[in-house]
């Protein structure tokens, strides 16, 4: 069990769907609530006020202590209250790691059905290497972290539709209690409708007005409506001022605002950023290397039928057990090696091959669950067509995949 710290404003899965789908147990209430015809009819629109109301009236959930134990293709984050959640590999759609100012680690999640990251903060980058195994993550981490999220979400910044709903709302509230139902029947028929266009907008994209974007390529900024993307080579910091994220370049200085955004967000988002630069600039801790026992498995100055041919011949050797101390290659680093996201494609397949024909009964179930939490489709591809049992439909398979 890892000691840890998470952040995620946005909450688990059954939180965001109990948050949202709050005015059906008020509604339920008020058919069968005992009582005057007001009391009921109060509680009904409660129930329906609910389905604006819960956006502003729902907290973002504050960072908080946790544990977190690993799991083959997850992480399930214990002892965090309403934040406790099963993260798996499946889920997760983007992630980001990055070196704290006190030694400690971060990793940013974007889980699958919205864009808001999850923040783990880990003691130490042992812990981090653990929980990337887990959910097959690389080094650095893949696909690109936005903020604010590019679908939005329950917590997206209220507009002026959602303020204007609320007030109607409470007036037709104070317009039953008091007995007044004709006003509150003419309050209700502009609410209506403005109820169903707020509703539209919380749940549709809408373009950013201001955001930022961290991708291979560099950063991605948002400012009054206008992108630009700054080449890593040309940011030179980063770092929080006030409620805004400051992106030092050499051209000068941008200021993201964020002030929707909770300080431990601006401060990972900053921490993010910082260490994507020293990446850039080849600082940082590097990423592992492959077992240097493995490097005869590479493919050579030759076809890919006569490197898969002799992969057959090393996976031979090893099954009789003769021949392979001489080359040194070890079953538990072909172990490593494939379940390494950091490791070649070519070598995480090469291992994949070996192990199949030297250990069949446990590598199937093993390399599943690695293709399970692969998040790159052509590493997937590449380890399942380097499976195929027929070498010539194996080269060629691999030979289009080299062209597409």
């Amino acid at each position: 069990m890892l000691r840890a710290r998470i952040c995620d404003p946005a909450g688990p899965r059954w939180w965001r769907i109990a948050a949202t789908v709050g005015t059906l147990p008020l509604t339920a209430l008020a058919v069968g609530l005992p009582g005057s015809v007001t009391a009921r009819a109060m509680t009904m629109l409660l129930g329906l006020a609910w389905l604006t109301l819960g956006r502003l009236v729902v907290p973002r959930l504050p960072p908080r202590s946790c544990s977190i134990e690993l799991e083959p293709g997850a992480i399930r984050v214990r002892n965090a209250g309403l934040s406790s959640q099963r993260i798996a590999a499946a889920d997760v759609r983007a992630a980001s790691t990055a070196e704290l100012s006190d030694g400690r680690c971060a990793v940013a999640l974007v889980r699958q059905e919205e864009g808001d990251p999850v923040w783990l903060e880990l003691e130490k980058q042992g812990d981090l290497d653990g929980v990337r195994r887990a959910l097959g993550i690389g080094h650095t981490g893949f696909g690109a972290l936005r903020w604010p999220s590019a679908r939005g979400g329950f917590h997206n910044t209220p507009t002026a539709a959602d303020g204007v709903v609320t007030l109607g709302w409470l007036a037709m509230l104070v317009a039953v209690w008091m007995g007044a139902a004709e006003v509150a029947l003419a309050i209700a028929l502009p609410v209506l409708p403005l109820t169903l266009v707020a509703m539209v907008l919380a749940t549709t994209t809408r373009p950013w007005r201001h955001g930022i974007a961290l991708s291979p390529r560099g950063v991605q900024t948002v400012l009054h409506g206008c992108t630009e993307l700054l080449p890593w080579e040309k940011v030179v910091d980063a770092k929080v001022v006030g409620t805004e994220l400051s992106i030092e370049t050499a051209d000068g200085a941008k200021a993201i605002p964020m002030r929707s955004a909770l300080p431990a967000v601006r401060e990972h988002l900053a921490a993010q950023l910082r260490s994507a630069i020293r990446r850039s600039r080849g600082e940082g801790p590097p990423p592992p290397e492959p077992p240097a026992s493995l490097a005869i498995l590479s493919r050579r100055d030759e076809g890919r039928r006569a490197w898969l041919e002799r992969l057959d011949a090393t996976a031979a050797s090893m099954a009789q057990g003769e021949g392979y101390r001489l080359a040194s290659v070890e079953p538990r680093d072909l172990w490593t090696t494939l379940d390494s996201p950091d490791a070649p494609p070519s070598l995480r397949a090469a291992a994949a091959r070996i192990l199949a024909r030297v250990a069949p009964q446990e590598a199937g179930e093993r390399i599943a669950k690695t293709l399970a939490r692969e998040h790159d489709r052509e590493t997937r591809q590449c380890i399942r067509v380097a499976l195929e049992e027929d070498v010539e439909v194996a080269a060629r398979e691999l030979d289009r995949l080299d062209r597409s």
